[in-house]
Formats: C-alpha cells, sequence, structure tokens
C-alpha cells in the first residue's frame, strides 16, 4: 500500500565483471529460496504442530501467581520456544508474494477485461481459512441463541460486557462453546498486536455486541455463506477457463492452486502469532500486578509504557534510574496527547528527530475535502450504495446494520463485524491485507487503500461503493462532474 518509494535505498549501476562476480551469490540465494518453498508443504504443519507443543507448555493461568523472577524466566522461554522459531512463516510470506504474482502474470497473458476483479474472486471462497473460523464459530453460537426464546431474551435484556456470561450460566452447550471460542480465539481481537490492547479475554463485550446483530438475521450461518462462497469461486474459476487453452489453463490452475495455499497458510500462522503475542501480553500484565504490588509502578497498566529493556534491565539491577513510576505516568500522559492527532500516511523528520519533526497532522489537497469521487483499490466486486460507520476503536458504537465499515484499518479481529455490514471502505491496505482477504472470504464488496478517507468522509454520509472499479461516490453530495 506504499504510495511513495523509500528514498534513502538508491539503486548500483554495476559494471558487467561486478555483475559476473556476484553471479554466484545470487544464484545461491536463489536456490535456498525456491528449495525452501518447495520445502513449505511439510514445514508448515511440523511447524503448527511445533507451535501448538511449546504454546501448550506454557502455564498462562498460573501466570498471576509467580514471582518477578518466575515471570523473567517465562519471557525468556517465550523468546526460545515462539518467537525464535519464526523462519517458516516469513518463508511463507515470500511465497504467498510470489504465487498471486504468478498468477497474475498467467492471467494477463489470457483474453481477460479486468484481472484485477477475476483474481479477487478466483482467491475467495476457502471455507477453512483462519482468518474467517472466528466468524464462522460465531454464527454458529448465534444459530443456538435463534432457535430459543430464552436465550433471545437473555440476550436482549443484558448489557453486552455480560452477555456471555449470562448465556453461559443458562446454557452449558453455550457455556462450553464461549469456553473453546476463548480458548482459540480470546486474542484475536481489534488491535491484537498491540500489547496494551484489552482483549475479549477479559472483556466480552465484542462478542455480545456481534451476537445482538447476528441472531436477528436468519441468513447470518455458515451453510449460506458456504454456498455463496463456493458459487462465487466456481463461476470465476469458469471465466478463467473460457479465456484459456488447455495447457495456459492447466498453468494458471497449478498457479491458482499454489497462491490459494499459500494464503491460507499464512492465515494459520498469523492466528498462531496472535496466540504468542497473548502469552506475552498475560506475562507483562502480570509483571506490571508484581512491580504495582511492590509500589514501583501506580497500576498494573502501567507496565505497557516501558520498554522490554526498561523492565529488564530493572529486574537486573542495572536500570539508569529506579524510579519506573513517573517514567510511565509521563509516557501515559504524552500518549494520550497522541489520541487526538490524525497522522499522515508518510512521516519525514531529519536527525535530531524531537528537534525537527513536530506532528504534522493530515494536509489535504484543495478540494480533497469535497472530492465526490475516492479512488483506492477494488478488493471484491459489488456496488452497495449505504451509510458510512466510521470506526476508529472497540469502544466506538459496533452496530452496522447494513451500512459501510470505514476504517483507518482493520486487522484479523475485526473479522465478526464485517457480516453485518454492505461494504467495506478502509483508508490502508492492499489486495493481500487482512481486510481484503477476509472480505473475499465472505463475498463483501471492498475498496481499501483510500487515501486520507477518514480525513474526508463523515459518519453518516451516503457514498455508493464499486468493489470492482475501486471507487467510493458521496452520493450525499451535490452532483459534480467526476
Amino acid at each position: 500500500g506504499l504510495e511513495e518509494p523509500v528514498d534513502f535505498v538508491s539503486d548500483e549501476a554495476l559494471s558487467m565483471g561486478e555483475r559476473l562476480a556476484r553471479l554466484p551469490q545470487v544464484l545461491s540465494t536463489l536456490f535456498t529460496l525456491l528449495r525452501s518453498f518447495k520445502k513449505l508443504k511439510s514445514e508448515v504443519p511440523a511447524w503448527l504442530k511445533r507451535f501448538e507443543m511449546n504454546y501448550a507448555a506454557i502455564e498462562r493461568e498460573g501466570m498471576a501467581e509467580l514471582p518477578l523472577s518466575g515471570l523473567m524466566a517465562t519471557l525468556e522461554t517465550l523468546d526460545e520456544r515462539l518467537l525464535n522459531d519464526w523462519h517458516t512463516p516469513i518463508i511463507n510470506d515470500f511465497y504467498v508474494m510470489m504465487s498471486v504474482g504468478k498468477l497474475r502474470r498467467r492471467l494477463a497473458k489470457a483474453d481477460i477485461a479486468d484481472v484485477d476483479d477475476l483474481m479477487n474472486r478466483l482467491l475467495a471462497g476457502e471455507e477453512e481459512i483462519e482468518s474467517t473460523q472466528p466468524v464462522r464459530q460465531l454464527m454458529a453460537i448465534a444459530a443456538i441463541i435463534r432457535k430459543s426464546e430464552t436465550l433471545k431474551a437473555i440476550l436482549n435484556g443484558c448489557a453486552p460486557e455480560d452477555a456471555v456470561e449470562a448465556l453461559s450460566t443458562h446454557s452449558s452447550e453455550l457455556r462450553e462453546h464461549f469456553k473453546r471460542y476463548l480458548e482459540r480465539y480470546g486474542d484475536r481481537c481489534m488491535g491484537e498486536l498491540k500489547l496494551e490492547t484489552i482483549t475479549l479475554r477479559e472483556d466480552t463485550r465484542f462478542i455480545g455486541q456481534v451476537l445482538s446483530s447476528y441472531v436477528p438475521r436468519e441468513d447470518l450461518v455458515p451453510e449460506t455463506l458456504s454456498q455463496r462462497e463456493q458459487a462465487m469461486r466456481k463461476e470465476a474459476e469458469g471465466q478463467m477457463s473460457a479465456a484459456m487453452g488447455a495447457w495456459a489453463r492447466r498453468k494458471a490452475m497449478a498457479a491458482l492452486n499454489q497462491a490459494r495455499h499459500a494464503v491460507k497458510q499464512r492465515e494459520s500462522m498469523r492466528l498462531a502469532r496472535t496466540r504468542m503475542f497473548g502469552l506475552y501480553r498475560a506475562a507483562y500484565q502480570a509483571i506490571g500486578m508484581r512491580l504495582a504490588k511492590a509500589g514501583a509502578l501506580k497500576g498494573p497498566r502501567d507496565v505497557f509504557y516501558l520498554s522490554v529493556e526498561e523492565i529488564a534491565a530493572y529486574y537486573e539491577g542495572r536500570s539508569v534510574g529506579a524510579a519506573l513510576g513517573p517514567l510511565a505516568t509521563t509516557r501515559r500522559d504524552e500518549f494520550l496527547a497522541y489520541e487526538d492527532v490524525e497522522v499522515p500516511n508518510r512521516i519525514t523528520a531529519r536527525a535530531p528527530v524531537y528537534l525537527n519533526m513536530p506532528v504534522v497532522e493530515v494536509d489535504l489537497e484543495p478540494g480533497d475535502k469535497e472530492a465526490r469521487v475516492l479512488y483506492g483499490i477494488g478488493c471484491y466486486p459489488g456496488v452497495v450504495e449505504a451509510e458510512c460507520k466510521v470506526i476508529r476503536s472497540p469502544q466506538d458504537e459496533l452496530d452496522l446494520n447494513g451500512r459501510l465499515l470505514t476504517a483507518l484499518r482493520t486487522d484479523p479481529g475485526w473479522a465478526p463485524l464485517f457480516p453485518t455490514c454492505s461494504g467495506i471502505l478502509i483508508e490502508r491496505g492492499s489486495t493481500l491485507s487482512h481486510s481484503a482477504v477476509v472480505a473475499r472470504e465472505l463475498g463483501i464488496p471492498a475498496v481499501v487503500g483510500v487515501k486520507n478517507l477518514l480525513s474526508i468522509v463523515t459518519d453518516g454520509e451516503r457514498v455508493r461503493l464499486d468493489g470492482e472499479r475501486g471507487t467510493a461516490t458521496r452520493v450525499s453530495l451535490d452532483e459534480k462532474p467526476e
């Protein structure tokens, strides 16, 4: 999604002799990479199995009772067994980019009017992809509630933050569903890769809000979702086949299967990353509790305003200063001020950075605010006209009810919101971002990469989104030429 080149990296003009001298290194690197790609079929399942084993060996529930020394030892164990074993996911990320690029080249050689649109539809419909599993499981839970007038009354009669407990108390079946969901997806939430994020394990409000929007919708069931996905996928494959000869078709299908498999593997390993972050988060929360109890911090959550190095130095007795509390308080106040600042996509600074980098808020070009058509990257076809629902954080009102989900960016934790929106409009991202992947799997029109979107559109504004063309037309404005 980058719009500008990295200007601090310059190309080298090599002579023929210099190129030949580097050729053995280039060939060696290429051979190593291709060999790694070939091994992914067996490496990824082995890595996931190893992750599950090492993950299960960590006593998450017992962390709160460990002394500070035990918690620091836990962090070392996490580094050694999980964090440092990240070679396979990185190689697979390269494979995703290369396999999708290979598919694009195959399609570009055929007589296809819109390669990007066909690519988006071809890559959709993978039922087992991990990013959509939370959606499917919440749909299954909603289906159970939908069948019982008592359960519906309980859901409707309590606050979202109390829904999971209230439903679990009444139904042992739901209690088991929620237990399994929170164990696997309790760390999959909005802002999941920030350690300071309050997850579903601590606050189930998000689950209650999602279920309240799912239950009235009888069409939101996993079976219907799967049928729609498969129909769209089959239609796209038919269009591809019709545009190609037999040989080209076989090559394209091989590239398509590689791309689908690579994306599926990526999503599985990214869930593992989310769960690993959850263990680190639990460890640092427990450290915060210990430091607060000892009087070193004002409150447990102040630990998130310290760096990893500062915590280690404090424990080992090599800190520059021992007063962690005032340091964390100062940073908390500084970070609170950032919430009122809307920063641009790109920040340019020169050394000394803090003397030469005042916070520059989004600077719109003259006329941008009144632009009638906004342009981005179409990620799934379909035209829908609805009001925008701007969501910036989990604390916002999350009831979409057919509106356009409009946000700066999304991560996998947003996925349960997608089924109740009519379209997805995102400021950041690319065709392989999570917004795009999940939108394709759920068959929801989506446009990402819309520059300065949240500085232009407003909550409640009516927009016509075209997921094939990658446009968002602001129909609430007076008609103007595009």
